[in-house]
């Protein structure tokens, strides 16, 4: 008996170029940014201000991405992130001064859970509310807590602040600019794989189902209000994590550290990055915080170029620099097959 030929299953081709695609769009950001953040103080370390900088994109990048966790990936608006991000750094600091010798790993553990068990708390009423209902309650919650803090001397020493000691991991102490980069940027880069693993798993699909649809999650069987209050848990972790390497950046943890502004910060630098993308959000964070740091001395100017700045970026790319790599292939791909009469499916984004 000859063997029968089968002809390959139309369109086969064409499905493993496109899992080739989202394949590499996934893999190629984390490579670039690994290597561009780890060669970073190689040619940069000599100056402290931009180790400073660096290290600040690095920790707003985590903030930004949690906020991202409750906006793009979950579908809930917050305006008050700052506030989370002040717990966490009030934790830690607190956990610094008073407690002798703490490991740092520890004290971001205890930073984040304190902060996560707020945002469970806050969870529970706002799981139960949508669209602007719930961003004026995550509105009124990050003016609230700068306020606490600012009245609530006996703990946080009102306007003078919490001066805050370098990171300490046994006998070993990071006070230098670089030396704290690259611890922030090992704590990013655990906070990544806990986060990419999550979104994966069974949990992050029920993040975007309700996202999506809220009746149609609930009719699959998923407990919107419960799902709600996970995410806002888990979302509250990260930005805890966060405030608590920003505290020991900063070196001092006082109230006038979580204006208001600084959630709309957060909150563009996600519109910025791109909704649902994690290497968005990162991109977001290190324009924005390089932009900040630039117009740092611009006389009062800085919320105006900042303002602009976004605007500018958000007409240029409309779904937000998570766009910016499909956007240059498909643009490199038409070019390329412009003279061969070929045309082209428009690239996902990454």
């Amino acid at each position: 008996m000859s063997e029968v030929s089968v002809s390959p299953v139309a369109g086969e081709v064409p499905r493993r170029s496109l899992r080739d695609r989202r394949t590499l769009s996934r893999i190629l950001p984390a490579v670039v940014f690994a290597v561009v953040a780890i060669a970073f103080p190689a040619f940069e370390g000599g100056d402290a201000y931009v180790m400073f900088t660096a290290t600040q994109a690095l920790v707003y990048g985590l903030a930004i991405i949690s906020l991202n966790l409750l906006i793009g990936f979950g579908g809930q608006i917050s305006l008050g992130h700052a506030g989370l991000l002040a717990i966490g750094g009030y934790t830690g600091a607190l956990l610094a001064i008073h407690v002798s010798g703490i490991p740092v790993p520890v004290e971001i553990l205890a930073a984040g859970a304190v902060t996560a068990a707020v945002g469970f708390l806050l969870g529970l009423p706002t799981g139960r509310l949508r669209g602007h209902y719930l961003a004026i309650v995550t509105l009124g919650f990050g003016v609230a807590v700068p306020q606490i803090a600012l009245n609530w001397t006996s703990l946080t020493d009102g306007r003078t602040g919490l001066t805050v000691p370098p990171p300490q991991i046994g006998n070993t102490i990071f006070p230098t600019p670089t030396e704290l980069y690259y611890f922030s940027l090992i704590v990013l880069a655990v906070s990544l794989l806990a986060i990419f693993s999550m979104l994966a798993s069974s949990t992050g699909r029920a993040f975007a189902a309700v996202r999506d649809s809220e009746p149609a999650a609930a009719a699959m069987g998923i407990n919107v209000t419960a799902t709600k209050v996970v995410l806002f848990t888990v979302s509250a972790f990260f930005a805890g994590v966060a405030g608590d390497l920003n505290a020991h950046l900063q070196g001092l943890v006082s109230p006038d550290s979580f204006p208001f502004s600084l959630s709309l910060f957060f909150f563009a630098a996600v519109v910025v990055g791109g909704l649902a993308s994690v290497w968005g959000s990162l991109a977001g964070a290190i324009v924005l915080a390089v932009i900040e740091a630039k117009t740092s001395s611009s006389s009062g100017y800085e919320p105006v170029i900042l303002g602009g700045a976004v605007v500018v970026l958000l007409l240029l790319l409309p779904g937000g620099l998570a766009r910016l790599p499909a956007t240059v292939l498909q643009a490199a791909r038409r070019v390329g097959a412009r003279g061969r009469g070929v045309r082209h499916a428009p690239l996902e984004t990454p």
